[in-house]
This record gives structure tokens, C-alpha cells and sequence, in this order.
């Protein structure tokens, strides 16, 4: 029988830190009871925030792992506009600030874990920033952000390209089908009514992020320490073609994809979900001697 808490027993904490720029930005914390054997980052995707990860961080606290959550600058309760970015390196830099405060504080080996656009954020963080970041342990990147999957109509492309430089902050409809997101349609049902989540991008986001897309894939040797790749076989949001290109061009010795048969876009909300945590912590927990 196990001896863990309970998950839903165990409080978040919650604390805010700044950017390089001095943009706030809100932060989560759930503490295991006693010492902590690692530590676990999560940095979570478009348009969301990290308040949709508190069931995971509480799931791995109870384990014995500390973990945390970002919002990033832009989304939840950080500051910023609304899903508005003027150069990719802003959420680098927000991503630095949070693994520093992270190394800071707490104790155990340090793994960050970056979903959807967050996978692709960290991986640029990673291949721009690694030496400035020593405390990693190693990084998961769960469906990232590396080939959009729906295709999107021809005028919001042209509409990005064009008002990126114009009118960088315009609003583009996300048009975003919440069925993609899980099996479990209650979880689609709770984002539509999540107050926090976003339903646009901006222009300049768009194009920052296409060219964060080409530089992810076209810098993968820059990728060198221990890498999990995680992705739903089923995910009809991101390509898992793009995860695939990126784990097998990382230059890292110590590098595993898993893809997940029938599973869609957000894996730590999937039917399976307790499975995905399992593997995640079971990786962890391999590298921890």
C-alpha cells in the first residue's frame, strides 16, 4: 500500500519573480513532505498558464519531487499583453529567470519540462543559454511546438507576416478545437471555461514563433544533455513529425523518445495521464545517482 499524501492535500504556493526586463512573472510551487529528491520545472504552452498544472505538480510532490510551474510573460497571471512577444528571446529570458529562482531555492537535481510552445521555448533556451543554466540535470519536451499540425488559413499567415511588422500586437482568432486536447472531454470543456486561457495570438507571436521553429531544428546539435521526448501519436495540434526531427538530430548521448499510442496533444491531461507521470518520474529517478 502506498504511503504518499495526498495529492489534493498538499498546498501551492505561489510567488512572483522578474524577467531580465522587470516583467513579473507568477510562479507555483508544490513541496513533497520531507526532503525532496529532485526538482521538476514545468513551462507550459499557448495561450494556457500554469495553473492547469497544479494536479501534476501535486502528483509528483507527492513522490518525493519538488515542483514548480511558470506562467509565462503574456499568459495567466504574469505581466505583459496578452499572448504578445517582440522578440522570442523575451521568453528565453523569462525561462532563465525561472531555473535560476528554481536553483535558488529548494533542494535536488534540477530537470526542466516544457510543453507545446514551452517545449519550444526550452529547447531554444537550451541551445541559446545551456552555459549560463549549469544546475540542469537534464529536460523533457512533451509535444513541442515544432510543426503545426492544423493547417491555417491562408489570410492568417498572410494577415501575420504582414501585421507583425506593422501591427505586431493585432489579435489573430486562435480557432483552437479543445477536442484535440484530450480524450477526456472534460478537460476540453474546463479550458473553454478557464478565465486565465487565452484565445488569440498576436502577429508578432506568430512570426517569432515560426522562426523559433526553424532555429529549434536547424541548431538540434546545441542539444547535449539528457533529453526525454514525449509526444501523443494522435496529437492534432503539433506534428509529431517535428519531435521526431528534433530527437534524432540532438547531439545528446542520453536521449529517449516515447510516443503514446491514441494520445492527443496534452499528455499530462490525457486519459493515461497517471502513465505519462509515471514515465516522466521513472526517467527522472534513472538519472538521479
Amino acid at each position: 500500500m502506498s504511503t504518499s499524501p495526498a495529492p489534493t492535500a498538499l498546498a501551492v504556493e505561489e510567488q512572483q519573480l522578474r524577467s531580465a526586463d522587470q516583467t513579473a512573472l507568477w510562479t507555483r510551487r508544490v513541496r513533497p513532505e520531507g526532503q525532496a529528491r529532485a526538482r521538476v520545472a514545468f513551462v507550459h504552452g499557448f495561450a494556457e498558464h500554469g495553473g492547469r498544472y497544479v494536479p501534476t505538480l501535486r502528483w509528483f510532490a507527492a513522490r518525493g519531487c519538488e515542483a514548480y510551474a511558470l506562467d509565462l510573460r503574456g499568459h495567466g497571471r504574469s505581466g505583459g499583453r496578452r499572448t504578445f512577444v517582440r522578440r522570442w528571446g523575451d521568453f528565453l529570458d523569462d525561462v532563465e529567470a525561472y531555473v535560476l529562482h528554481v536553483a535558488a531555492h529548494g533542494e535536488g537535481p534540477l530537470f526542466l519540462v516544457g510543453h507545446s510552445m514551452g517545449g519550444l521555448v526550452v529547447a531554444r533556451t537550451l541551445q541559446e543559454r545551456r552555459h549560463r543554466l549549469p544546475a540542469l540535470r537534464g529536460a523533457v519536451l512533451t509535444s513541442p511546438f515544432l510543426k503545426v499540425k492544423m493547417p491555417l488559413p491562408a489570410w492568417k499567415t498572410a494577415a501575420g507576416r504582414v501585421l507583425s511588422r506593422w501591427l505586431p500586437w493585432f489579435r489573430i482568432p486562435a480557432d483552437l478545437d479543445v477536442a484535440q486536447l484530450s480524450r477526456d472531454l472534460e478537460v476540453g470543456r474546463a479550458y473553454l471555461a478557464d478565465p486565465l486561457v487565452e484565445r488569440g495570438a498576436t502577429a508578432r507571436w506568430y512570426t517569432e514563433a515560426m522562426s523559433a521553429q526553424e532555429a529549434a531544428l536547424a541548431t538540434a546539435s546545441a542539444l547535449d544533455l539528457p533529453l526525454l521526448f514525449m509526444h501523443g501519436e494522435d496529437d492534432g495540434v503539433v506534428d509529431v513529425e517535428g519531435t521526431r526531427r528534433l530527437h534524432a538530430a540532438a547531439a545528446s548521448q542520453d536521449k529517449e523518445l516515447r510516443l503514446w499510442p491514441g494520445a492527443r496533444h496534452e499528455l499530462f491531461n490525457e486519459t493515461n495521464k497517471e502513465e505519462v507521470w509515471a514515465h516522466l518520474l521513472g526517467w527522472v529517478e534513472r538519472r538521479l545517482s
